[in-house]
């Protein structure tokens, strides 16, 4: 009996720190894809990833990764893939580049030592991930 009531009062803790966690995410985030190379970085709303779009490699400095996704629909430069970006990144601890903040084709974010960029083309949206240098 006592096992059961442990177990019970530790199942009911976990639910409520792990509901209280998942609060604090924006709606993007909670309910986001991710890329499949890189799952710490969440796909857009109408964005597909693209078959065989997807390059990888690692190093020592850090890893290298280039995906491509593909637009459903016909949305166009004009959607909120930019938008959902600059929105979602910095919650996960991007920093937006200051010179991108006003581009809609190419966002820039850095964070512990790694930089990705991400631009929008008409039809595809290609994420590059690599190790920060000290010139980027």
């Amino acid at each position: 009996m006592a096992k059961k009531c442990l177990f019970n009062l530790i199942f009911g803790w976990i639910l409520v720190f792990g509901w209280l966690a998942g609060a604090g995410l924006s709606p993007a985030v909670a309910g986001a894809a991710y890329l499949s190379l890189a799952p710490d970085i969440p796909l857009a709303p109408g964005l597909s990833e693209f078959d065989g779009g997807q390059v990888v490699f690692d190093k020592p400095e850090g890893r290298i990764v280039r995906i491509e996704a593909e637009r459903l629909g016909t949305q166009g430069a004009g959607d909120g893939v930019p938008a959902f970006y600059r929105e979602t990144l910095p919650n996960l601890g991007w920093q937006l580049n200051g010179a991108d903040k006003s581009a809609d084709n190419v966002l820039t974010f850095q964070r512990e030592g790694e930089t990705l960029l991400i631009t929008m083309q008409d039809e595809r949206v290609v994420f590059k991930l690599s190790p920060f240098a000290e010139s980027d």
